[in-house]
């Protein structure tokens, strides 16, 4: 406000990765990762793949030897070689995920059988734990560091891993990870099958979901299948064995009702969930739309009321342009912040600002340039009964005056506010008592933006609630778009009357 006046005066004078899934769950779950990447994308920040960090070790190479059983039971030796170079370090970690999304509503399961770790000739230390649905294998001795080049054999067996189609069965197998903090310089495979039932195969490298083709080929009951180049952090191979149907007796996956993952499971697409969303969307925005149609466009009289009198009113209509009579003096002698409260709909410091100016026109103050510096001085020059001005105009001149005749601008600093928010409350009070305003209207304001904020925040939590119980994170996202509209449009919920 200081500074407004002035201008007046002069003038006036880390990350982590998630496992890959099955093939058929892959798909569908691609089309929900980008509606959650639009719905949050900081939670996708969160589950992006690892940054290719310099770890300072390698792994030379990542060779899986899978063998499938009759009963579909699968036996997995990796062959995994490491070169720490010159760091010193107690072995390394691997992570084998047991729990895959299935469908909408349930998880799959597997069930993981650890049968050691060697260095391909002695055993290794080992322990391992089921941490977050993950198999994890802690390897390496903890009272031994060792550098250089290194060699772990694990061997575990995986139940429940194989599908059944009509016509054939299949392994579908993730074969290295994607959690490893370093690249993989080789990544090979071999799928062996319990009888001469090879029927086709095919390899997926890169970062989880990707489509590109690794090398691969088989014969009888033998499937091979190799990188073609390194992997890095946060990069994997998959290899998919299809096997002439009833070589194996796959039993029914084992399903457990899925726990669903905000924001990823949360919206799901159908016919129900995007025309329910559709619907409270459409509605909540017809409601802002009338909402202002109603009650934010301003009044007006049907006809010239200073000349025929007639009260009959109408609200303005869109896009209206009415010439306006051109007047050489303030209408109905408005003072000039009742004239800038009418014309922008708010009571702000350059109101107030040419409030002073104007009571210094009007003789009760001066307004002082003090030479060689940029400061003013007002000086009170005769003292003033309330009743002969406005309450606003009171509240400034016995802030500017308090107890003093003079005052300057760098005085007023940090101690005019309260006098300022006062004066504005006023103002306010005398639009209202002219019945300028339907209402309020920074009252009128703050309870458009405050019920735009709250159905934001309803609407988000009603996205998270639905989302989770039943993946109608749509309709919540639906009710925070209204939110929004809301938020963006109280500024033009305000309306003038046909006086105003």
């Amino acid at each position: 406000m200081i500074a407004t006046l002035r201008m007046s005066c002069r003038r006036f004078v880390r990350v982590t990765a998630r496992p890959l899934y099955v093939r058929s769950q892959r798909e569908m779950r691609s089309g929900r990762f980008a509606l959650a990447f639009l719905a949050a994308g900081w939670v996708i920040a969160l589950t992006s793949p690892a940054a290719h960090a310099d770890e300072g070790w390698v792994i030379t190479s990542f060779h899986s030897d899978i063998s499938i059983a009759p009963d579909s039971a699968i036996v997995v030796q990796e062959d995994i070689r490491v070169d720490f170079r010159g760091l010193q370090k107690h072995g390394i970690f691997r992570t084998i995920p047991l729990r895959y999304r299935y469908d909408d509503t349930h998880d799959r399961l597997y069930n993981f059988e650890s049968r050691g770790v060697t260095d391909g000739a002695n055993p290794v230390p080992h322990t391992q734990s089921v941490v977050r649905d993950s198999a994890e294998i802690k390897i390496g001795d903890p009272n031994r560091l060792v550098s250089g080049a290194q060699r772990y054999v694990i061997t575990y067996a995986i139940f429940g891993a194989m599908n059944s189609f009509a016509d054939h069965d299949e392994l579908f197998w993730n074969v290295d990870g994607n959690l490893w903090p370093v690249p993989k310089q080789a990544v090979s495979a071999t799928v062996r099958l319990p009888a001469p039932a090879f029927r086709r195969a095919a390899c997926y490298e890169g970062p989880p979901g990707s489509t590109a083709a690794c090398e691969s080929s088989g014969s009888a009951g033998l499937a091979t299948y190799s990188a073609t180049r390194q992997l890095d952090s946060g990069e994997e191979m998959s290899v998919v064995t299809a096997l002439t149907k009833g070589v194996v007796t796959v039993p029914p996956p084992m399903l457990e009702p899925r726990l669903r993952q905000f924001p990823l499971d949360a919206f799901d697409i159908n016919p129900l969930t995007v025309g329910i969303s559709a619907l409270v969307g459409i509605a909540g925005i017809g409601f802002v739309a009338w909402n202002w149609w109603t009650h934010g466009r301003d009044r007006a009289y049907l006809t010239q009321y200073y000349l025929t009198n007639d009260p009959k009113e109408h609200a303005e209509p869109l896009f209206s342009h009415d010439p306006v009579v051109v007047e050489f003096e303030p209408p109905q002698n408005l003072r000039p912040a009742e004239l800038g409260l009418i014309l922008d709909e708010r009571a702000d410091p350059k109101d107030l600002t040419a409030t002073i100016v104007d009571l210094a026109v009007r003789g009760f103050l001066t307004i002082s340039e003090i030479p060689g510096k940029k400061d003013w001085v007002l000086t009170q020059m005769r003292s003033w009964d309330p009743a002969e001005i406005m309450p606003y105009e009171n509240t400034i001149l016995a802030g500017l005056f308090a107890g003093r005749q003079q005052v300057t601008l760098s005085d007023l600093k940090g101690t005019f506010t309260l006098e300022l928010k006062t004066a504005e409350s006023q103002m306010y009070q005398d639009a209202m008592s002219h019945k300028w305003f339907s209402s309020n209207p920074t009252q009128a304001r703050a309870a458009w933006g405050c019920l735009g904020i709250g159905l934001v925040s309803a609407g988000a939590a009603t996205a998270f609630f639905l989302g989770m119980q039943f993946g109608w994170g749509l309709v919540g996202a639906a009710v925070v778009i209204v939110g929004i509209a809301m938020t963006i449009s109280f500024p033009f919920m305000t309306q003038r009357t046909p006086a105003g």
